[in-house]
């Protein structure tokens, strides 16, 4: 599988990794559904996830979305796939296809139309089955047109079919002939891995899926294998090793990496962001080369088209909320997202090396879980200190790397419980050799002769680092205490965040450790052709010519540039600058939501909007507190979107449904059949009865900042 487009780019695979232009190329993929988020948005969506450090937009195409009566196909509006398309191609994504002709996704039937749920050789080569998929496929090759890799386009991977470890093999081929005929010719076809394919036939790709909530599971699961940095494939409920194919022919990645999980009106559970990027940082150590987020932006049903037994949100409490919030699992995975751009070309081709006695009880809370991926004498170790619905202690940490010409002894550290750290050694930043850090690698900024690098301090640990000494030609190491033991460098911070060498070559390096929270709150980005980091607890949504800073009930902003100097921004800010970086701050005028809410009955409120926004809000947010089982939006005497209960504010984007002026909020009572809520909640709905707590606007403030050229 290998594709050349226009410009020249080429792009392949091989056994154990991507490549782009021939380099190993760890890309990452996150799953947003064209037609369950509103056409008028799907712009500023796309650039969230690019802001979010992704590289590639993957999307079901529901079939019953297209052809709700036989032979009457529609793809306009929010069914537009080709504009869609489009979009991702404008901010420079790319685009995985997932074509189905079954897809599942919590769509009615799979997204079969109900003429070809009836059928009884569906998903199998029955020729009646195979000549109505072709005229799918026909369609979406349509739609497609002129958008493959190799034309200029985006399109660089379809999926064909899904979770089809039931079915026959020859299935797979049969559809990848159909969607070859139908000119559907991406770079890469892909199969979820659990299903039954031919793999002497080298015709597809397996991608796996691995979830720490699961929606479908009373309670939404259990303490599952997923945190043990294990070898398995497709991670369910089996135990670890479970493989459908010969793993080592193809390269491993993940199609459905779960960013969340979808509640069921049974089933209910809070999605921990913690959680979420422990269980991406195992997915990285364990050697996925691929990850794809499924889902990492939530969006709402199609009136009619989910499947039974869910709710008409399609949420999933995904990093990317239903209405465009960045939810802190967001940021927290866009810190492993930047590790994996600026360093994901060294991590790629390098080999899993599991310990002698790895973990494999997930409820051993007691004994270290870690791994390491390494080639040659460098490499990155994992450890892992989080387990989804089991508490894990802190543990006081000393690893030992045995390399074939040297060992090298980490410094003793403490790894918080719910926590987890990525470490490097003999890391190379110019010609410098850094032998250990006990820190995060977390970006690389390249501009000319000067490298820096930047570090995520883990949490309650002083940092320290080695560097072979006889790699630097000097140093700048005031406010920090230094030690020498034999070639090595040894350092200890102190007074200061960072320190400077050159190396034997004259190349600049410069050593900077951030915050966690600096970390989740980092950007990273290119100022008139330099690397940069911006800092700012706003959300930010980089386009070519301009910033777009979004936050809640805070109209003033708060930003750090590094590198100081670039004078990039076109800006009234006040401006003062520190030892690493230009700082600016934004203020703008404080604004009331004018919105008034009425109660004519304890389980119901009325909200009326008032459409009109000054410049610098860019919406109202409606944060909903109740206690009940779950609560609709009608609107018009329709049904738009609705919430399950859980015990977190549901937080509602007005923009949507202020056309219509005003909508309500209706509280349906306790089920006693829903699992999931804490028992001190349940305790207190029947206690207080079905009501409100609180419904409360507050502005989404916005400031724009246009670049200098």
């Amino acid at each position: 599988m290998s594709g050349i487009n226009p410009s020249g780019t080429r792009l392949g695979v091989n056994n154990q990794y991507f490549t782009k232009n021939n380099q190993p190329w760890f890309p990452l993929m996150g799953e947003l559904h064209y037609n369950r988020v509103r056409p008028e948005e799907w712009e500023t969506e796309i650039l969230k996830m690019k802001s979010g450090g992704l590289s590639i937009v993957a999307t079901y195409i529901f079939w019953n979305e297209h052809e709700r009566e036989k032979g009457v196909w529609d793809w306009t509006g929010n069914r537009d796939l080709h504009q869609f398309i489009l979009l991702c191609q404008k901010h420079g994504l790319y685009v995985w296809l997932r074509i189905g002709p079954w897809s599942h996704g919590e769509q009615l039937n799979g997204g079969f139309p109900d003429w070809i749920q009836r059928l009884k050789g569906h998903r199998s080569n029955d020729p009646e089955y195979v000549k109505e998929s072709e005229k799918l496929f026909n369609q979406i090759g349509q739609q497609a047109k002129g958008l493959f890799f190799a034309d200029g386009g985006p399109i660089i991977g379809v999926q064909l079919e899904n979770e089809y470890a039931s079915g026959q093999a020859e299935h797979i081929s049969t559809l990848k002939a159909m969607a070859q005929k139908a000119q559907i010719n991406p770079v890469y076809w892909t199969v979820t891995a659990n299903t039954v394919f031919d793999d002497g036939k080298m015709e597809v790709v397996p991608l796996q899926g691995a979830y720490a909530y699961r929606g479908w599971e009373k309670a939404g699961g259990v303490a599952t294998k997923d945190f043990l940095y294990g070898n398995d494939q497709w991670i369910m409920t089996d135990a670890l090793g479970k493989v459908y194919y010969d793993v080592n022919k193809f390269p491993r990645g993940l199609c459905e990496q779960g960013g969340g999980s979808q509640m069921t009106y049974r089933n209910r559970f809070v999605v921990e962001p913690a959680v979420i990027t422990a269980h991406l940082q195992n997915q990285i150590g364990r050697g996925m080369n691929l990850i794809g987020y499924y889902m990492f932006h939530g969006g709402t049903q199609t009136p009619g088209l989910k499947e039974p037994g869910h709710p008409e949100s399609y949420d999933f409490q995904a990093p990317i909320d239903e209405f465009g919030l960045l939810r802190p699992s967001y940021k927290q995975l866009k810190v492993l997202h930047t590790f994996i751009n600026d360093f994901g070309n060294e991590l790629a081709p390098m080999q899993v090396y599991e310990p002698k006695n790895p973990v494999r009880d997930e409820k051993n809370t007691k004994d270290l879980r870690y791994i390491a991926r390494a080639s040659g004498n460098s490499g990155f170790l994992f450890l892992g200190n989080t387990q989804v619905r089991i508490t894990m202690p802190n543990k006081t940490v000393s690893m030992q790397v045995n390399l074939p010409n040297e060992t090298i002894h980490f410094p003793s550290m403490l790894l918080k419980g719910q926590t987890t750290a990525i470490l490097p050694f003999n890391l190379k930043a110019g010609s410098v050799l850094i032998k250990y850090v006990t820190a995060q690698p977390f970006a690389k900024l390249v501009n000319g002769k000067n490298i820096t690098l930047f570090f995520k301090r883990l949490n309650s640990v002083n940092p320290q680092l080695a560097l072979d000494s006889r790699t630097l030609k000097n140093k700048d190491v005031a406010g920090w205490k230094v030690g020498q033991n034999g070639n090595q460098l040894q350092l200890v911070a102190g007074s200061r965040a960072d320190c400077s060498f050159t190396d034997v070559s004259g190349k600049h390096i410069k050593i900077v450790f951030i915050t966690a929270e600096q970390a989740e709150n980092a950007w990273r980005t290119q100022l008139k052709g330099q690397d940069a980091l911006l800092i700012t607890p706003a959300d930010v949504i980089m386009q070519k010519d301009q910033i777009n800073l979004k936050q809640l009930n805070k109209p003033v902003f708060d930003m750090m540039v590094y590198p100081k100097g670039l004078h990039a921004l076109n800006t009234g800010a006040v401006k003062a600058t520190d030892t690493l970086f230009d700082i600016y701050k934004w203020q703008s005028g404080a604004y009331e939501p004018q919105i008034a809410i009425k109660y004519p009955a304890a389980t119901i409120a009325e909200v009326i909007l008032n459409p009109d926004l000054p410049k610098n809000v860019t919406n109202v947010i409606l944060n909903v507190n109740y206690l009940g089982d779950a609560c609709n939006l009608v609107q018009r005497g329709a049904v738009k979107t609705d919430n399950l209960y859980n015990g977190q504010t549901w937080q509602i984007g007005l923009n949507r449904f202020c056309k219509a002026g005003s909508f309500s909020l209706n509280l349906k009572d306790w089920d006693d059949k829903t699992t999931g809520v804490p028992t001190d909640l349940v305790q207190e709905i029947k206690a207080k009865g079905t009501r409100f707590i609180s419904v409360k606007a507050v502005p989404q403030y916005q400031t724009i900042i246009n670049l200098k050229k």
